[in-house]
Parts: C-alpha cells; sequence; structure tokens
C-alpha cells in the first residue's frame, strides 16, 4: 500500500511537470522521461546531435552529445561525442565548460584518437584566458581571474602531454603566466623546467633568460641577504657566456650592470652599518670587498674614499 500511494505521488509530481510523460524502468530502478533520455543506439544519438551540431543550435547539440556519453559511457563513439560536445561549447564561446569537456576526454578517453586535439584545443583556450579573455558567468559560481584559468590550463596540458606538440610551449606559457601575476619563484622554476626538460625547444633561450630575469626580480626584495642577487648575476652571466650570439644578450649585460650595481650598494651599506658599530675591521672588510669585486660600480669611489678615511684615523 506504501508503495503505491509513493508511486502515485511521484505520478503527481512528474505530471506538474509541463505535463511531462515519465516511465518506470525496471533495468536501471528509475523513473525516466523520454523526453530527456538517449536513443535506443549511441549511433542513433550521435546522429540526433550532430543533427543540432550541423545546424548551427550548439547549445542543443552539447547536451545531446553529452547524454550520450553519460547514457553510454563505454561505447566506442563516446570519445568523439565528448569532443564534440566541448567544440559546441567553444562554438558558445563558453570556454570553461569546453575546457572541461577537452579535460575529461583526455584522462577518460588517453587512448582516443581525438587526444592530440583535445589537448591542442586545450591549449588555445589556454593562449585566450592568458590573453585576458573571460569566462561566462553561469549560475552563482564565483568568476575565476583569467589568469588562475591559463594556469590550470597549461598546468593540465603539460601533466598529460609533456612531450606532445604543446609541451614545451604550455610549459613556457606557465612561466610567463606566473611572471604576469609576479609570482617569480614560481616563474623560475617553471622557465627552468623548460631548460631541463625541453633543452632542443626554441624557447629554451628565452627561458634561461626569463629565469635570470625572474632572479633579478627576487632581488629586489629589501634584505641584507643578498643570495637572491647573487643568483641572478650567475644566470645573467651564464647566460650571455652560453649564448653570446643573442639577441637578448644587450638587455642581460644591462640588467647585469644594475645587479652588480645593486650589490655593490647592498655591500656599501653592511660596510657603513659595521663603520657606525665601531665595529672598523668589518667595516673595511665590506669596503674592500666593493672596491675589489665592483671597481666600476658607482658605489666603488665611496669604498675607495671611506677606506683611506679610515686608514687615516688608524681604524682600519
Amino acid at each position: 500500500m506504501e508503495r503505491i500511494f509513493v508511486s502515485l505521488l511521484l505520478l503527481g509530481l512528474f505530471a506538474s511537470e509541463a505535463h511531462a510523460v515519465w516511465i518506470w524502468t525496471p533495468q536501471s530502478r528509475r523513473w525516466v522521461n523520454p523526453k530527456y533520455a538517449a536513443k535506443d543506439t549511441p549511433r542513433a544519438q550521435m546522429d540526433w546531435a550532430i543533427g543540432f551540431f550541423e545546424s548551427g543550435d550548439y547549445a542543443r547539440a552539447s547536451k545531446e552529445f553529452v547524454r550520450l556519453v553519460r547514457a553510454t559511457p563505454r561505447s566506442e563513439i563516446a570519445p568523439e561525442a565528448q569532443y564534440l560536445a566541448g567544440v559546441s561549447y567553444e562554438m558558445l564561446d563558453r570556454l570553461g565548460e569546453a575546457f572541461a569537456a577537452y579535460k575529461k576526454l583526455v584522462e577518460t578517453y588517453p587512448f582516443s584518437a581525438r587526444f592530440k586535439d583535445a589537448i591542442e584545443r586545450e591549449f588555445f583556450i589556454g593562449e585566450a584566458f592568458f590573453s585576458g579573455k573571460k569566462m561566462k558567468l553561469i549560475g552563482p559560481l564565483k568568476l575565476p581571474a583569467s589568469l588562475d584559468k591559463a594556469v590550470e590550463i597549461y598546468q593540465h596540458v603539460v601533466g598529460q602531454a609533456p612531450y606532445g606538440d604543446y609541451g614545451a610551449r604550455s610549459q613556457f606559457r606557465l612561466g610567463e603566466a606566473f611572471r604576469k601575476q609576479q609570482r617569480f619563484e614560481e616563474a623560475s622554476r617553471a622557465f627552468q623546467r623548460v631548460t631541463t626538460e625541453y633543452p632542443a625547444s626554441p624557447l629554451a633561450e628565452q627561458a634561461k633568460f626569463n629565469v635570470a630575469f625572474c632572479s633579478y626580480r627576487l632581488s629586489l626584495k629589501p634584505s641584507y641577504d643578498q643570495s637572491a642577487t647573487d643568483e641572478a648575476i650567475h644566470w645573467f652571466e651564464t647566460f650571455i657566456a652560453t649564448h653570446p650570439e643573442s639577441d637578448l644578450v644587450p638587455e642581460a649585460r644591462e640588467s647585469l650592470k644594475q645587479l652588480k650595481e645593486f650589490k655593490a650598494q647592498g655591500l656599501l651599506e653592511v660596510a657603513s652599518f659595521y663603520e657606525k658599530q665601531r665595529k672598523h675591521q668589518s667595516a673595511a672588510f665590506y669596503y674592500q670587498q666593493v672596491a675589489d669585486q665592483y671597481p666600476d660600480s658607482a658605489s666603488a669611489a665611496q669604498a675607495v674614499e671611506r677606506l683611506q678615511a679610515l686608514e687615516s684615523s688608524g681604524k682600519d
């Protein structure tokens, strides 16, 4: 009796929804509305979805492709349907959903003939977000920053197809996205991976320069610990030595000059600190470092002047 009551109640609810027809299927043990059910065979459902796709009704096409995958995820044409769902979302300019569709294809059907195509489309969606494309907001969802989405996509491409056609480019772009966000430590690691994982890539040279640049930006943080400056100097000197013909060498030399000026200034401040504390031997040591290691810097003349003053006063 209770089952009959529940069934009648459910029938009443279903009938209230625009007089939709719901059918109980013993196989799935649930109520199904034929209006929203997949066709009898995957091929029939695919043809049905493609009809909408070819007519330009991409919203309906995407729903029908997704319906096929959900109903028969192990069918031979499920990967193709998943791929076309992503293409449909792209045609609707719903790039976040398109990426999610390709991501599912890549992870669920890694041996699909559409794997490479999905990776390629992921990469170019990442490029769109890298360039500032905004995601369409659907429902009460938090809108992510474009660069955050680009980072997610590039990481997925590198993780799923590191040595495919877009592996090196995605890894490099990942570094550029981090650099745009001023996340220089992460950017440096991303660029370093380009140099180690893809040494033959045309991007490797620029990546080496970018590692040096990121180290340079990290060195600008105010601190007596100048290890970041030393690392940046090392990277620029290495770049100049290993790529003497590069068009980036003049910029590298200018950055190296600025770093050495910065390093000399830092040592001069340390020496001055010790002199004010009347620790004249320590002060003289650092003044001498400035004079010996950075003789062409603007700080060198001041260091020599202070050394002479300490010597003349007998405080060296």
